[in-house]
């Protein structure tokens, strides 16, 4: 079967998708009309912009049905909204114990796997810890890494206690792993993340990222058992999801950022 295929008839020629596509595997013949290019099918990233860019539906990938795209979306977010969604957004270090009900970290799930990754490689994979005590028992196994390592003395002793320096008492983590050999897996999982971060906000549920979770797993053997990483997954991404415990009413100041403009 041919990767790509073309209703001659209803293509008119604009060339959206000769331009949009990636490794630029589609050529004009001589009437204007796309056709791929002899090992399109080998190099083909599966990302589907040709097909998602023809306004009259005339293009159809073998790999990609188009019964699998989706509308284009309505309630784009205007500018004004993205920028307060940046500027209102804290990293929660306070949470209400009550777990979000599993239809809205679906929710978020379905939403973040549309984050972009490096070629559409798309080799992200998300784990979820949906109960509260689950999340309690990864902050102890962390603490407890925490004190012993010196960054955190007291991190055992506050858990032990009732506090939490990791998860913050946290009802949910979301991270996501890569394999250790793929060049992009930080750079995909920072991109996955923060999706996933706005997405939750846009939300009224709190977010803070788990870089301590993150930095132990990388270090401390009975994390990774606890996070279930095969020897060749790092985690790229980590996010501490619940309702938070209280609400701010101000956007704290930041430093004008320091740009160098290039001509």
């Amino acid at each position: 079967m041919e990767l790509i295929t073309l209703d001659t008839d209803a293509c008119t020629g604009d060339g959206h998708c000769m331009a949009a596509c990636p490794k630029g595997l589609l050529q004009p013949d001589g009437n204007g009309h796309p056709v791929p290019v002899p090992d399109a099918a080998e190099q083909c990233i599966d990302c589907g912009h040709c097909v998602a860019v023809c306004p009259s539906s005339a293009l159809r990938h073998a790999r990609l049905p188009l019964a699998s795209f989706l509308p284009i979306q309505p309630g784009q977010a205007s500018a004004t909204a993205m920028d307060a969604l940046i500027r209102n957004r804290r990293s929660i270090r306070r949470f209400s114990p009550r777990p979000l009900p599993d239809g809205t970290l679906h929710e978020l799930m379905d939403v973040v796997r549309h984050a972009p990754t490096a070629r559409n490689s798309r080799l992200l994979r998300w784990h979820v810890i949906r109960s509260a005590a689950a999340s309690r028992a990864l902050a102890g196994v962390v603490s407890e890494w925490l004190s012993a390592s010196g960054y955190y003395p007291d991190a055992l002793a506050a858990f032990a206690a009732g506090g939490d320096k990791v998860l913050r008492g946290a009802p949910h983590l979301a991270y996501c792993t890569a394999p250790k050999s793929y060049a992009f897996g930080a750079c995909d999982g920072a991109i996955a993340a923060t999706t996933l971060d706005f997405a939750a906000t846009a939300r009224g549920i709190g977010t803070c990222w788990a870089g301590l979770v993150m930095w132990a797993a990388r270090n401390h053997e009975l994390t990774r058992a606890a996070l279930g990483l095969a020897d060749d997954l790092d985690v790229v991404g980590a996010m501490m999801l619940g309702m938070p415990a209280m609400k701010y009413h101000r956007v704290p100041p930041r430093d004008v950022p320091e740009v160098v403009w290039v001509d």
